[in-house]
């Protein structure tokens, strides 16, 4: 009986192994989230769970889906990267809090964004369609960057959880986009 219960949850951690692995090149770490949604996504309707084969296979239809994959997120990154660098130089005593504002919403869009690609969708559609679900749903951006910070914070306190903290991360995104998906009509 506790077999049952607790297979998930080492599913969601070894995932998060795999997800530290395949991000290791830094370009390849917005593709592997995605693969880490898409993995879980199909685990949830009756996939086989979290193996390497069934995570490169994701990986790889992810990263055959465009060069937006890696492009996008990359040079997002590297705008925070800069505002970062920024604000350090010549930041105001507001401007910390509002930093951290724009990367928590980044982080949310991103993270819906992740859970929402399928197959054969183009990226635009999934970046529109993230936008047009924030009035109708507007706690899921607000759980996603919770679960951001949570995750932060825990990496904070314990570096050592970065082996496995995208797992979970990679969870919330997914249970985001189950409970009420952007594309209701595909599986």
């Amino acid at each position: 009986m506790r077999r049952f219960w607790f297979a998930p949850f080492a599913d969601c951690l070894l995932l998060g192994v795999f997800l530290l692995l395949a991000s290791l090149p830094v370009v390849t770490a917005y593709p592997a989230l995605v693969a880490g949604c898409t993995v879980l996504r199909e685990q949830t309707h009756g996939g086989a769970g979290v193996t390497p084969r069934h995570f490169l296979a994701a990986l790889r239809r992810v990263l055959r889906s465009g060069p937006s994959v890696w492009l996008a997120p990359a040079g997002v990154l590297a705008l925070l990267w800069l505002d970062a660098l920024a604000l350090d130089a010549h930041g105001g005593p507001g401007a910390g809090p509002a930093f951290a504002i724009a990367a928590a919403a980044l982080a949310a869009l991103g993270l819906r964004c992740a859970a929402a690609w399928r197959d054969g969708l183009r990226w635009r559609a999934v970046l529109a369609a993230a936008f047009r679900s924030v009035p109708g749903q507007p706690l899921v951006p607000v759980l996603l960057a919770g679960s951001t910070a949570a995750a932060v914070v825990l990496l904070t306190m314990s570096p050592v959880l970065l082996l496995v903290v995208l797992g979970p991360l990679a969870l919330a995104a997914t249970a985001t986009d189950t409970w009420r998906p952007l594309h209701p009509r595909t599986p």
